[in-house]
């Protein structure tokens, strides 16, 4: 078996990785996104799938937003 990793998308500073796992005969065994932190590489999380990946990078920017009002 082998691994494969492939940058996907950029998204906010946050990079948004593809990995596959190989089976001996070269057919995808598995699949998942991993999301990057921006400039230090952290990992952030693995996702079944780039869209949640995705919403993962703005629910976590949104979460950063300075809160204005009482009613936000």
């Amino acid at each position: 078996m082998h691994d494969q990793r492939h940058t996907e998308v950029n998204v906010l500073g946050y990079r948004i990785e593809r990995l596959r796992k190989f089976d001996d005969r070269g057919a995808v065994a598995a699949q998942w996104y991993e999301v990057l932190a921006p400039e230090s590489d952290a990992l952030l999380g693995s996702f079944t799938h780039r869209a949640e990946a995705e919403r993962e990078i703005i629910a976590r920017e949104l979460r950063a937003l300075p809160r204005r009002s009482p009613a936000f």
